[in-house]
């Protein structure tokens, strides 16, 4: 039944049901043995899914560690970059010579460097005249293809920026979505084109009193899409505007002393040191294009006789009117100063004898015919000037020559009466001192005529 052979001392029919007890187990020996081995694959196949779960696990802590590697590796190119521009920029700042047009430009390449940017903008605040509104201007740009109107000035308090200048905060884009922080404001972008992640206002601390400093906002620092976002981005960005708001500074007191410095304090010309200072850079220049310069040098007539008639606030007073009259009757480019007490010195470059004649009677006239106060109470019922002019090269070399001989015709124009305007003319080369006739003098005391300048 089996195709076997029955074994020895078997009987057939015990053979024959081995063998059918046999047949019948096999397909149970068979269950059991694919029970147990489908029992081995699902202990397989939850290790195999523990272990892949492990690895994405290992995978997302690996992107982790990858990105906390390179953002810390940003950080840190970041501060070197930072470090090693510093220096510069401080001493950027510690110069005399600090010109505050160059700021804006240190404030670029220093958050160009730290935050890598695609778009700057800073604005400096700037009044259009005395009284008007505070407006933001912008001064210097990068990154910004097309600059509209509403770009190129924004009023304090309008949009994202004029907002961060009014209420002098910095902000960063996610601090937009925080009703807190925008005190129940609501401001929109200036213009869909500036991307203003980033925005620091230049804020100065003065006034004499350091618990309660007077807060001034000098201008706004907009950052857009920067690639570098540091985790303390808003220190950073802070420290760059600090530097900005220090140059501001520094180079507006630099130049307001320089000004007090070069500057009489009572009339605002020139005082006596500079205007000659300017003069012999006006020589240089003369010489090196070879042209000719006129210096005029004037004084009031019977001055004290004014002070002492209507007191010296009075001569103040009238000194600061001349000072403006002169001012207005000069061309572009001409130099004015006090020269001392009541003498003043115009020069004039590029001109020749002729014209800087025609200037001279015409600043002459000019304060003739102002109305001074207590004016008609001079000698002749009239406050009048007396002066003298000179020409580079033909009367001398340099500055302090030329101021002499523009002083001997002003001595000279006082003995001949006053009140007129003579060319120096100087003494035939040859003919002793002594002995020599007195000397020709132009008289411009008449009416004045145009300049063809």
């Amino acid at each position: 039944m089996t195709g076997l052979p029955v074994p020895r001392g078997v009987s057939t029919v015990t053979w024959i049901e081995a063998c059918m007890i046999g047949a019948a187990a096999t397909p149970v020996v068979a269950a059991a043995g694919y029970l147990i081995g489908l029992r081995g694959r699902r202990a397989d196949a939850a290790k195999i899914e523990g272990l892949q779960t492990e690895i994405a696990r290992c995978e997302t802590q690996l992107r982790e560690q990858q990105r906390l590697a390179t953002r810390l590796r940003n950080e840190q190119r970041t501060i070197v970059n930072f470090m090693w521009h510093l220096p510069t920029a401080v001493r950027s700042l510690n110069r005399d010579s600090l010109d505050p047009r160059g700021v804006p430009k240190m404030l670029l390449d220093l958050a160009l460097t730290i935050f890598e940017p695609e778009q700057i903008a800073v604005y400096l605040m700037r009044r259009s005249e005395p009284g008007a509104d505070p407006h933001l201007h912008l001064v210097a740009s990068r990154g910004i293809d097309a600059i509209s109107a509403n770009v190129q000035e924004v009023k304090v308090g309008d949009g994202k920026i004029g907002w961060v200048a009014q209420r002098q905060l910095d902000m960063v884009a996610e601090d937009w979505l925080s009703p807190g922080r925008l005190e129940g404001a609501c401001p929109k972008a200036n213009d869909s084109r500036l991307r203003l992640d980033l925005i620091c206002p230049l804020l100065h601390f003065g006034g004499s009193d350091p618990a309660h400093p007077v807060v001034e906002t000098l201008g706004v620092l907009c950052l857009g899409a920067p690639a570098v976002r540091h985790r303390d981005e808003k220190l950073m960005l802070q420290m760059i505007a600090n530097l900005g708001t220090i140059a501001l500074v520094h180079s507006r007191n630099v130049r307001r002393l320089r000004e007090k410095a070069n500057h009489d304090g009572l009339t605002g010309l020139m005082n006596k040191r500079h205007v000659m200072d300017e003069l012999g850079c006006v020589l240089i220049e003369a010489a090196r294009k070879s042209q000719s310069v006129g210096v005029f040098l004037f004084d009031i007539d019977h001055f004290k006789h004014y002070n002492d008639g209507n007191g010296h606030r009075a001569g103040d007073e009238l000194l600061r009117v001349i000072s403006r009259v002169v001012r207005e009757s000069l061309r572009p480019g001409d130099l004015a100063g006090r020269y001392g007490g009541e003498e003043f010195l115009v020069a004039m470059p590029d001109t020749d004898g002729t014209t800087a004649l025609r200037v001279a009677e015409r600043i002459r006239s000019a304060i003739e015919q102002f109305r001074f106060p207590h004016g008609d109470a001079q000698p002749g019922g009239v406050l009048t000037i007396s002066g003298g002019v000179a020409m580079y090269p033909a009367d001398g070399s340099t500055g302090t020559e030329i101021v002499e001989c523009s002083d001997r015709a002003l001595y000279r124009a006082k003995a001949l009466g006053r009140n007129r305007v003579l060319a120096y003319q100087g003494v035939e080369i040859g003919i002793p001192d002594d002995d020599c006739p007195e000397p020709a003098w132009d008289d411009w005391s008449g009416a004045a005529s145009g300049d063809p300048r």
